[in-house]
């Protein structure tokens, strides 16, 4: 094969292949319109489906109100109106909260009472370290019995009995506050041991109805 004669055939198969790439991009370009117009048409066609109907305006008839002249009638429109309007500032101070100012504060026999337990107890206790006998510590001890500080009843009774170990008084308040702790075995046992060195009725009694209570 000549030169000249494979330079035709070269020319030829490139402008075949040439022509049937033109053809292929003819082919896409057409499906893209045909496409592009079909999805046009269609959301076209819906979004005038979905055009809500305008329905007619409703005509506005005028009504002529007659005019009252009776007095009595305006004034008892009047007295509904101020009614209605009382009432509804009733339903609202209703409503509203209700604050008490008494409720906010400590009842006041309560306090005294609290500032009067406070500063007996501060005389009570500088009585004691000023001078500490039995008389002063038993006073305490009474003092937190009447008060129901059973902890500081069982101290202040050990130390009032440290003075005088043969009183009664202080082994019968540590039993008391012991048993009110709900340490019954050892109000017993301590009611028990002082019984065995010293006779008490009033000690005796009182064990006699720790024990019964079991």
């Amino acid at each position: 094969m000549t030169s000249a004669r494979f330079e035709e055939l070269e020319k030829r198969c490139a402008k075949l292949k040439k022509t049937r790439i033109i053809r292929i991009v003819f082919i896409i370009g057409s499906l893209f319109l045909i496409g592009f117009g079909s999805y046009y048409w269609m959301s076209h066609s819906t979004s005038k489906s979905l055009v809500p109907t305008v329905a007619p305006m409703p005509q506005i008839v005028l009504v002529q109100t007659p005019v009252v002249e009776n007095n009595e009638s305006n004034e008892s429109i009047s007295n509904e109106e101020q009614n209605l309007s009382q009432s509804t500032d009733d339903e609202i101070l209703f409503l509203a909260p209700h604050i008490y100012k008494n409720d906010a504060k400590l009842p006041l026999d309560e306090t005294q009472a609290a500032t009067r337990s406070l500063s007996h107890e501060q005389q009570l206790l500088k009585r004691y370290n000023t001078m500490q006998n039995f008389d002063n510590a038993y006073a305490l001890a009474q003092f937190y019995f009447e008060q129901k500080s059973y902890l500081e009843v069982v101290a202040w009774a050990k130390e009032a009995s440290r003075h005088n170990s043969r009183s009664e008084k202080p082994w019968i308040l540590y039993a008391k506050a012991k048993f009110y702790l709900g340490d019954r075995a050892e109000a017993i046992r301590s009611l028990e041991l002082f019984l065995s060195y010293i006779n008490s009725k009033e000690a005796e009694e009182l064990l006699i109805f720790y024990k019964g209570q079991e």
